[in-house]
């Protein structure tokens, strides 16, 4: 009301009788009237420190430009834009009514959580939500504040899952090629004896297992070494997986079906055990179904 007053009274001086002075005004209504060339000093005039405010008046060249400066900033509290400042070793009753009037909750626990597209944040983050909460209601923050960092920061949490997912599965892609050169036709054979160990394994391990990381990060199913040892692993646990892949069942009769089938040929001296391109390999699998059958016995 000080500043309109004066304004107005500016005004006034530069008219007589209430009319509009015609001659060494600044600015106008649009409607004849001009300002007198005094207005600022007019407007400092009274204040403890005339000189400074007469310095910030001469950053405007008309009094309608601090008539819109004042609307702009009325607008801009009315939509929370600007504060009041906060009452320094106020009550509690005087902190909550400028809360109130600031669009701050009386409570952390008044915050109401509103992510950007409707999302949700997990019912596991909950903790830390409601720490954030407090410490931002201790800053002062807005619930606009509030909703904003809140989604601002899923967003980024979203885009770095997108990334590492991504990566990921280029790590995984890699190391699946790598693995198809180096075993070649036994590829699907070996990730099934891996699959069928990991398989075995107590309920739910095989999905933590799978899903963790070695120790400088690489993804466990994006790392050739680690397929490889499954294999191996397979291997000295379950022997008849070398020799009979994929035979399933009795693997003990398996074994036993196929040395009856080699030792019939072995009685034979004139068969393809002891003679022809096959001799060599038919005697290294015999060899290999009793080792695998020593084995079998003695896992139980």
């Amino acid at each position: 009301m000080q500043l309109n007053r004066r304004l107005f009274d500016s005004a006034g001086e530069g008219a007589a009788g209430g009319a509009p002075a015609s001659t060494g005004g600044v600015g106008s209504t649009g409607g004849g009237f001009t300002w007198n060339d005094g207005w600022r000093s007019q407007l400092a005039a009274g204040s403890t420190d005339s000189g400074k405010e007469l310095k910030q008046l001469e950053r405007y060249e008309s009094p309608e430009q601090i008539w819109r400066k004042a609307r702009e900033l009325e607008r801009k509290m009315s939509a929370g834009e600007l504060r009041s400042a906060k009452p320094e070793g106020g009550t509690d009753a005087e902190i909550t009514k400028w809360r109130s009037e600031n669009n701050v909750p009386a409570k952390p626990e008044e915050y109401e959580i509103h992510m950007a597209e409707g999302g949700i944040p997990p019912k596991d983050d909950d903790p830390f939500l409601q720490s954030f909460l407090k410490s931002a209601h201790a800053a002062d923050y807005t619930q606009s504040q509030v909703n904003s960092a809140i989604s601002s920061f899923y967003g980024e949490v979203a885009a770095q899952q997108t990334q590492i997912a991504e990566a990921e599965a280029e790590a995984a892609k890699r190391t699946d090629d790598q693995l198809h050169q180096e075993w070649g036709a036994d590829y699907r054979v070996n990730k099934n004896m891996a699959e069928a160990l990991l398989a075995r394994a107590p309920e739910g391990f095989r999905d933590r297992f799978m899903n963790g990381y070695l120790d400088d990060h690489t993804p466990i199913k994006a790392s050739p070494e680690a397929w490889k040892w499954l294999v191996q692993m397979e291997r000295e646990v379950n022997a008849a997986a070398t020799v009979l892949p994929g035979a399933g069942g009795d693997v003990g009769a398996s074994i036993a079906t196929e040395l009856a089938s080699l030792r019939k040929m072995m009685g034979n001296t004139n068969s393809e055990y002891w003679k022809g391109a096959d001799a060599e390999k038919n005697q290294a699998r015999y060899r290999q179904l009793i080792e695998a059958e020593e084995k079998v016995a003695k896992r139980g």
